[in-house]
């Protein structure tokens, strides 16, 4: 793979860089992901529900395990995203210790009862990690009047946002996307496009103007023997999923160098 974040040396060249980040579970999804082609990665446990924060051996473990940028999905508890006061206190902990740990970024987010984006919750963890380190998530496509959250995230210099558009696929959310990556007021955000990427979407999402892509690329990964008390499937990141990604952004990176 080409790779993120490659600038062209020649100025005839247009500067056009991109990144495929992939959210891992385990040593094994990670070793997975970078042997197929991902940029960097998103750990988050528990898949299955939404993701909720890793455990500090997970986090440690995978920091080490790869030269890849590693992001930590913050998320104390599976269910929805109206956090209590303690709640919120426990994501700013264990956010302030994954950068401490070198994660490159936390991936945060919540909601008020209104189902507004919380920025009481984003504003209390500025106050402990500069806004380069901080991506939001899924809170805000869950948040009401998007359309007002952006201008605001950018305002505070939140590096990241991976969206939806509020949509159920990035595919569906595309006109906004478009249209939010071509805003020059969000140039300094990283616009990830997220939800249900296929190989074929990203084509049309690339052509869009998009150049941050998230996706899970997950497969079933069977169970080892039959379990009566919990659920005993797995599901893990399928590298054939991610190289199919990564090799269609390679052609698309190509085919716009030459």
């Amino acid at each position: 793979m080409i790779g993120s974040f490659f600038l062209p040396l020649f100025s005839h060249v247009p500067k056009i860089k991109y990144a495929l980040q992939i959210v891992c579970s385990s040593l094994s999804d990670i070793q997975r992901a970078a042997r197929a082609g991902a940029d960097c990665i998103e750990l988050s446990s528990c898949w299955t529900t939404g993701g909720v924060t890793p455990s500090p051996g997970m986090i440690r473990s995978a920091i080490a395990s790869t030269d890849l940028p590693v992001d930590i999905a913050i998320r104390p508890r599976e269910g929805h995203l109206v956090f209590s006061a303690a709640e919120q206190k426990t994501i700013i902990a264990d956010a302030v210790w994954c950068i401490e740990q070198g994660a490159s970024r936390v991936t945060v987010g919540g909601v008020d009862s209104n189902i507004n984006f919380d920025f009481k919750l984003l504003d209390a963890l500025l106050k402990e990690i500069p806004a380069e380190q901080i991506a939001v998530g899924r809170a805000f496509d869950c948040a009401k009047k998007r359309v007002e959250v952006l201008p605001e995230l950018a305002n505070r210099g939140i590096a990241a946002l991976a969206t939806s558009a509020g949509q159920s696929s990035a595919i569906k959310g595309l006109e906004n996307l478009k249209r939010w990556n071509d805003d020059p007021a969000y140039a300094a955000m990283e616009i990830y496009a997220a939800g249900n990427l296929l190989p074929q979407g990203v084509g049309h999402l690339w052509e869009a103007g998009l150049r941050y892509f998230k996706a899970s690329a997950r497969k079933s990964g069977g169970m080892a023997h039959e379990i009566r008390w919990f659920e005993g499937e797995i599901y893990i990141v399928d590298a054939r999923r991610v190289e199919r990604l990564a090799n269609q952004l390679d052609k698309l990176y190509s085919k716009a160098l030459s």
